[in-house]
């Protein structure tokens, strides 16, 4: 129900926002459609939560980005969602973060360009 309303929701929205939404199901697949991505773009990653639980890399041709994710400072009900980027400058790069609860199956990061 959440992937078919994101999926609306970036069909309807596309046109005003023109905003990207990337959905993967494994390391795998999140790394090869991460990595594809534009950098210079704003997108947003819709990913099984469980993808985060062992703080693997995905390792793309500007560097490694660590997925990981730590409990709220602000709400401890909530697990803040991270892909970081490489901290050395090698090409654009693309910042991600987002914010669920704690027993959610599947979470929406918003990247930025940086």
């Amino acid at each position: 129900m959440f992937l078919a309303g994101m999926a609306l929701l970036a069909q309807t929205a596309a046109p005003a926002f023109a905003q990207q939404v990337l959905q993967a199901g494994s390391h795998a697949e999140l790394q090869e459609k991460f990595c594809a991505a534009d950098p210079r773009k704003e997108l947003v990653l819709v990913l099984p939560a469980r993808l985060f639980v062992d703080s693997e890399q995905v390792i793309c041709d500007g560097g490694p980005y660590k997925l990981y994710r730590i409990v709220s400072v602000y709400d401890t009900d909530d697990f803040e969602y991270w892909l970081d980027p490489p901290f050395y400058e090698r090409g654009k790069r693309l910042g991600c973060d987002g914010k669920a609860g704690r027993t959610m199956q599947t979470v929406a990061l918003n990247c930025r360009p940086l």
